[in-house]
């Protein structure tokens, strides 16, 4: 009996002890110490927040500082970060010149290939005029799992209001935009973007391009515009009246 209370206890003892390791925070390890110090203190290392140019919105006093990174060269010639695509930002400031407050455009990692306060992204585009909102084109996916955000990548289609708040993605994910407008009468986005049809992660001309509507005051997913049954449809006529002519 003595034997059984003892097998007891001392498991009863070890599930304690591993219930309470589980709780503890897991420690930050030294190099993350190192690493952070060295980012901030060390010339070798140290990166140049650049804010080269800036714009105002509509008068308003508020301001974007697009954001560059001053990356510094090791001995051996290569940079200590990723590069970034030329005329690409990875981030965006805006400061309200009116209350000295500023913030960041958004926390996760991007690239910013394009914002657009006034117009839309297409041939011969004529847009109204939108006083609500900032657009931007936004690479934020590791779509062909590189490691790198890069052109390869989908580009998708970002919103904010004009003080740069309520940052969010209005375009589907997974689909490369190739245009967009606003359209003031119903207050819709109508965008077109590129589906990786074959899944070989790569978008090309050979892919499915699809249109998409979202009213740019809720809070919903975009939808596809044409309908699978009315695509079909299409696919069945340009087949019947466009034969396909073997090479």
């Amino acid at each position: 009996m003595k034997i059984i209370s003892s097998i007891f206890f001392a498991t009863a003892l070890l599930a304690s002890c591993e219930e309470n390791l589980e709780q503890q925070p897991s420690p930050v390890t030294n190099n993350t110490t190192v690493d952070t110090v060295a980012i901030l203190n060390d010339p070798k290392n140290n990166l140049n927040v650049q804010a080269n140019s800036f714009s105002e919105i509509d008068s308003s006093g508020i301001l974007m500082f697009p954001l560059l990174m001053g990356e510094t060269e090791r001995g051996s010639g290569s940079l200590y970060y990723k590069e970034i695509p030329y005329s690409s930002y990875w981030n965006i400031i805006f400061f309200n010149s009116n209350t000295a407050q500023y913030h960041l455009l958004g926390e996760q990692k991007m690239l910013i290939s394009n914002f657009d306060i006034s117009y839309g992204k297409g041939n011969n585009a004529n847009v109204a005029l939108t006083k609500k909102n900032i657009f931007y084109a936004v690479i934020s996916d590791d779509y062909n799992q590189d490691k790198k955000l890069t052109s390869d990548d989908p580009e998708y289609l970002f919103v904010s209001d004009r003080e740069g708040y309520h940052f969010r993605q209005i375009s589907p994910a997974g689909y490369h935009v190739n245009s967009w407008q606003f359209i003031k009468a119903s207050n819709k986005i109508i965008m077109t973007a590129t589906k990786d049809s074959d899944k070989n992660r790569k978008f090309n001309d050979k892919d499915e391009v699809a249109a998409f509507q979202i009213d740019i005051d809720k809070e919903t997913q975009p939808t596809e515009i044409f309908s699978t049954d009315f695509k079909n449809r299409l696919k069945i006529m340009f087949d019947r009246e466009w034969k396909r002519v073997d090479q």
